[in-house]
């Protein structure tokens, strides 16, 4: 009988984990999608996708899209990796409002940014809406935000169920950059009557992404990973 309810308990918890050599040698060995089921096993919450060490001067927060498969973030988390920063994975469940996902992110840094010089953040697509009213706040330490492919200026369904708006301008501490895709050749905006990703936000520098990324179409989930090597060379 103990044993049988150690075994139940033991179930209950998240025993699984996710670290960026795990996803780095899944990769190598087997490539971007095998390796992105390392992330999609995460359950909903901030994980740390490496230890903590007085080097990491600056904490990334990687916020995955509608229904992510994983495999968009593997290159850009594995690159975004240096010696001065600490890569984490915010997972969080899509399948309707982003109000919820935006408030635990809210505390998140609240909980954080006294241990580090520097918070970014990283929200691609749906991940973008997550991050878009956390623009106004006011913070204490500098906040970096990168909105990628994401239709922040909302939509009927957004805006109705979920309240939405868009931010007008950005808070205290705030450094933001809107990153959009050609609406043409994005699957997520192309048959749509308007490009939702234009949104005029003040203090939010916005910059139109070329076509052509690595000698292939720069998609919806390429954005990504064309960010992470322009931020590289800067």
């Amino acid at each position: 009988m103990i044993f049988r309810f150690l075994i139940t308990l033991l179930l209950g918890f998240n025993l699984y984990c996710a670290d960026l050599k795990t996803i780095t040698q899944s990769y190598n060995k087997d490539g971007p999608f095998i390796a992105g089921e390392n992330l999609t096993n995460l359950k909903p919450g901030i994980h740390f996708l490496e230890n903590n060490n007085e080097q990491q001067a600056e904490l990334v927060i990687a916020v995955h899209g509608w229904q992510t498969k994983g495999f968009e973030w593997v290159y850009p988390l594995i690159n975004l990796n240096k010696e001065s920063n600490r890569i984490s994975f915010f997972r969080w469940k899509t399948n309707g409002c982003p109000n919820k996902a935006t408030n635990e992110l809210l505390n998140i840094i609240q909980n954080e940014i006294n241990n580090y010089s520097k918070i970014s953040l990283i929200g691609h697509s749906y991940g973008g809406i997550v991050l878009a009213k956390l623009l106004e706040k006011d913070y204490s330490k500098n906040i970096e935000f990168h909105i990628v492919a994401s239709g922040i200026s909302g939509d009927p369904r957004l805006n109705s169920f979920c309240g939405y708006r868009p931010p007008k301008q950005t808070g205290k501490n705030v450094v933001a950059y809107q990153w959009m895709t050609q609406k043409h050749l994005d699957g997520a905006f192309k048959d749509l009557d308007i490009d939702t990703q234009i949104q005029k936000i003040e203090g939010v520098s916005a910059v139109r992404l070329p076509e052509v990324y690595k000698d292939n179409t720069l998609t919806h989930n390429w954005s990504i990973s064309w960010l992470v090597d322009y931020l590289n060379k800067k």
